[in-house]
């Protein structure tokens, strides 16, 4: 009994290692929350990472918060705990890794039927220049859509497609990414900026390469 015991624990510890090494320094951007019915589907405005046998995460103001969190994983545990000594305005938050494979890591918030999608950022979607956006419009283009996008100052970003848009953004600087968030959508990381012209990709889904084209001249 002893030794069936001590080979179960062997094999968990096992089980347990390799996981945290395909976690292990790589950085894991939100893709979507939803439930197991698929009733809906969030934007993740959030970002993690495992380093240093330490759990780091950063999301954006109206959303996660701002601040950077830390979380802990115990030894032979499945279960990450981010705010442990926690507050009201820091809440306490609880995941179980479900799945970590290729390039995608799925939390189950424990006791619920929620759940959320990261995907694995790869080292060459760090971006090494300054690109500034605030204050200025771009012709946005991917493959589904093309829109006029104008990020102002005062941090609120308008689209010409719909005379009703209006949403925060916010831009987080994390482990050397580059990230944009408009509020309700999911992140976009600037990769880089090639004449007028800003590179940008997204992971709802699919990967999405996004192109926005500078503007120069005023078209609100």
């Amino acid at each position: 009994m002893r030794k069936a015991s001590y080979i179960l624990i062997t094999i968990g510890f096992i089980f347990i290692s390799c996981r945290k090494d395909e976690l292990k320094d790589h950085v894991w951007i939100g893709e979507y929350s939803t439930n197991d019915d698929r009733e809906y589907y969030f934007s993740e405005e959030n970002l993690i990472s495992f380093e240093n046998e330490e759990w780091v995460a950063k999301g954006v103001s109206l959303n996660y918060g701002e601040e950077t969190r830390y979380g802990n994983q115990e030894m032979f545990s499945e279960q990450i705990v981010f705010n442990e000594d926690w507050t009201e305005e820091d809440p306490i938050e609880i995941y179980d890794i479900q799945t970590v494979g290729g390039d995608s890591l799925v939390l189950r918030s424990p006791n619920s039927d929620n759940f959320h999608v990261y995907r694995k950022l790869s080292e060459i979607a760090k971006r090494s220049e300054n690109i500034d956006i605030s204050g200025k419009q771009y012709v946005w283009s991917n493959n589904h859509f093309t829109d006029t996008i104008y990020f102002k100052e005062n941090f609120e970003v308008l689209r010409k497609s719909s005379v009703q848009f209006s949403a925060p953004w916010q831009r987080i600087e994390f482990s050397g990414y580059d990230i944009l968030f408009m509020y309700g959508d999911v992140p976009y990381v600037i990769q880089r900026k090639v004449g007028d012209t800003i590179f940008a990709k997204t992971f709802h889904k699919e990967n999405i390469e996004h192109k926005f084209i500078e503007l120069n001249k005023n078209v609100w």
